[in-house]
């Protein structure tokens, strides 16, 4: 088992690294499962082997209906391979739209090669290259969120409500 395992959001003051998709698939629902008010997730196209998965999907649906307060915001450059292939987290999203938000960045924000997320004010994932699992986190770094959190704030006000990603009603 990976060290991260035993990590605890906002107590393990240890930076974490990882470089394959098995240990960041684990990273990401490690930090999800702890989060208790909001996860920020901004990624190429949320890519399906680190977040179409049972685990994940039910630790962001226990999250998103726990309290009023909780918040699930994702940002997305392309969402095309979320709508064609129907991915979890969008249907999830339709389904609590009032706790989980989708949006499509704007076109200055579509060249960033990074995925990172956000847990709490607190932890973090930076990954600098979608095509390669090379990924660093921290559980217990709020400065380094705060810096993240302010990037993403500023990529969400410009983004856009792609309509594809809208629950259809009948």
């Amino acid at each position: 088992m990976t060290e991260f395992n035993t990590a605890l959001l906002g107590k393990t003051d240890q930076l974490q690294e990882v470089d394959s998709r098995d240990d960041l698939r684990q990273l990401i629902l490690s930090l999800s499962q702890q989060a208790l008010q909001r996860i920020d997730i901004f990624s190429h196209d949320l890519e399906y082997g680190l977040f179409d998965n049972a685990a994940l999907y039910e630790a962001i649906k226990l999250l998103a209906i726990k309290s009023r307060r909780t918040h699930i915001k994702i940002l997305v450059q392309d969402s095309s391979p979320m709508v064609k292939k129907g991915h979890r987290l969008l249907k999830l999203a339709r389904r609590i739209s009032t706790h989980i938000s989708i949006k499509v960045t704007a076109k200055e924000d579509r060249d960033l090669l990074e995925t990172f997320l956000l847990f709490d004010k607190k932890g973090y994932i930076m990954q600098q290259n979608p095509e390669r699992y090379d990924a660093e986190a921290h559980f217990n770094a709020p400065l380094k969120n705060k810096y993240f959190a302010e990037k993403f704030s500023t990529m969400w006000d410009r983004a856009i409500i792609d309509s594809s990603l809208r629950r259809l009603s009948l």
